[in-house]
């Protein structure tokens, strides 16, 4: 039997969407690059009968011919890599042997670094041994990336717990060791060999403006030739972090700043760190095309999720089918196929995707009722390290699939509703019933793209007092106060693996919640 390989790039090409790049699991990462390098790390009774490609095939940044489904976008984040240069080609292929057609953003591991996942003694921050890690994550993202985020450290790294390993105590030390980094960056930078993102950060819309009119200079090639660098040291994009990424008055705030200043021409990239939300999906692409239409024909604006891997890696869940609907939109999934008595048999997977049309239930539940797993021990699972992999790849095609979607069923609204009117929104929370204009979007969708082809045409005058006439509508359409951070270890899949996750089971909703940079600093 043939499968058709599925071109997800020309579908996000064909659409001219904002860019969703899959956070990719360093898990995901190791396994591709073990079994590339060590034969029979997986043995080839292990691979799908149905795989041509072999496991290979799962990596979705290889040649779209050698691959099951193929997406040129993505996000790898430094702070879970092996940052070694003498080594890392050949042991992330993925990576770092992608097809030369691929666009792969870099995180600088700051996340990882506030949490203490990349140890640094806080005591010399600014001195020998932060500068070697900085010169580590610098020569490592220039290496790797097309576009790398700055190495900025969080707001909350200075609230507890995370101050307790920090030392530092208020929102200014994390500014002030950022603009050092900033500085570092800048100086010891080879240009042209990856673009920086200059990340804004910050906890609320004061501190967020703050940190924003401090770090700007470093994006603004007169301010850089001042401070006695070459033009060509200038930071080239921009990274939404913070509250700048899920509070969207403060979003739109720091958008007009950027117009004001004169820093959306030429900065062609803009990313938003850890949205896993199909609203916002729809929120980002009205605004890269306003920004498109009247500021900057070039920009990409981009956010990147991990939930397809944290539900596989963390959970043991698989995604279904995603659920539209005017009233509630989500990403559906439930727990993947994990039986032991299915152990040999070959019954078609449920759920269709590139990945699980090829695959059998005895290509996941592949460990029998006395069956040892890696660590020679009988777990609770059916699952090996290979199956939690395929779930992965199945999970990620469905999450790209799902934000292409939903762009989809929003343009149609768009075109089918030319006269909607934004001001006619109303909180109807507990009030009284919707009344819905679109069978599968939700209203405040249709309403958000008339409001910013509004807030960003040349002829409104105020478009800040926009902003705080209609608040109320932009709160409703926010998220974040979430600031649980808990460790979950499935000992029978690889040992230890640590991810953020609320204690209980996750509902779908949750699973929208897990994207490192909006679980922890709300509300600081």
């Amino acid at each position: 039997m043939s499968h058709n390989r599925v071109d997800l790039t020309k579908k996000h090409d064909e659409g001219k969407w904002a860019k969703y790049l899959p956070a990719i699991s360093g898990f995901y990462v190791t396994q591709l690059g073990y079994a590339a390098s060590t034969e029979d790390y997986i043995p080839k009774s292990r691979v799908p009968e149905k795989f041509e490609h072999g496991i290979q095939g799962i990596d979705f940044l290889k040649d779209p011919d050698e691959c099951y489904y193929s997406y040129k976008y993505g996000l790898y984040s430094a702070g879970h890599a092996d940052r070694n240069l003498t080594r890392c080609d050949d042991r992330q292929p993925m990576i770092h042997k992608r097809s030369k057609d691929t666009i792969l953003v870099g995180d600088s591991g700051g996340f990882q670094i506030a949490t203490g996942v990349i140890k640094l003694d806080w005591s010399t921050v600014k001195g020998p041994e932060g500068d070697k890690l900085r010169n580590e994550i610098l020569r490592y993202l220039e290496h790797t990336a097309d576009w790398s985020m700055t190495l900025d450290v969080p707001a909350f790294a200075a609230t507890p717990p995370f101050s307790e390993k920090t030392g530092l105590t208020k929102f200014e030390d994390c500014l002030d060791v950022t603009v050092h980094n900033l500085d570092y960056f800048m100086k010891n930078r080879v240009p042209g060999a990856t673009k920086f993102l200059n990340v804004l950060s910050g906890s609320d819309n004061e501190n967020s403006k703050e940190w924003y009119e401090t770090v700007k200079h470093f994006s603004i090639p007169e301010s850089v030739e001042a401070m006695g660098y070459g033009r060509d040291r200038t930071f080239e994009g921009w990274a939404f972090a913070g509250c700048n990424m899920r509070q969207m008055k403060t979003t739109l705030q720091r958008l007009l700043n950027l117009r004001d200043d004169g820093l959306l021409e030429g900065k062609d990239w803009i990313h938003f760190l850890g949205i896993g939300r199909l609203d916002w999906a729809c929120f980002l692409t009205s605004i890269e095309r306003q920004i498109k239409k009247y500021h900057n024909p070039n920009i990409s604006i981009s956010f990147d999720a991990a939930s397809p891997f944290v539900a596989a890696g963390g959970y043991a869940l698989s995604y279904d089918y995603t659920h539209f609907s005017a009233d509630r939109l989500t990403y559906s999934m439930g727990k993947g196929l994990d039986n032991k008595g299915l152990k040999g048999t070959k019954y078609a997977m449920p759920y269709s995707s590139p990945i699980n049309d090829r695959l059998t239930s005895g290509d996941i539940c592949v460990l029998g009722p006395n069956d040892p797993n890696k660590n020679g021990k009988i777990g609770k699972t059916s699952w090996d390290t290979t199956s939690y992999a395929l779930v992965m790849a199945h999970n990620v095609y469905n999450h790209i699939h799902a934000v292409q979607e939903i762009n989809r069923l929003a343009d149609i609204a768009y075109s089918t509703l030319p006269n909607v009117d934004f001001r006619d929104w109303y909180d109807y929370r507990g009030k009284k019933k919707i009344v819905n204009k679109n069978d599968f979007v939700p209203n405040t969708i249709i309403y958000f793209n008339k409001f910013v082809e509004e807030l960003f045409d040349p002829n409104n005058k105020d478009p800040y007092k926009m902003l705080d006439t209609y608040s109320e509508f932009l709160e409703s359409i926010s998220f974040g106060n979430k600031k649980v951070v808990t460790t979950l270890h499935n000992e029978d899949m690889w040992g230890k693996q640590e991810v953020l996750s609320k204690d209980e089971y996750p509902d779908a909703q949750d699973m929208a919640d897990m994207d490192d940079e909006h679980l922890i600093d709300a509300d600081e």
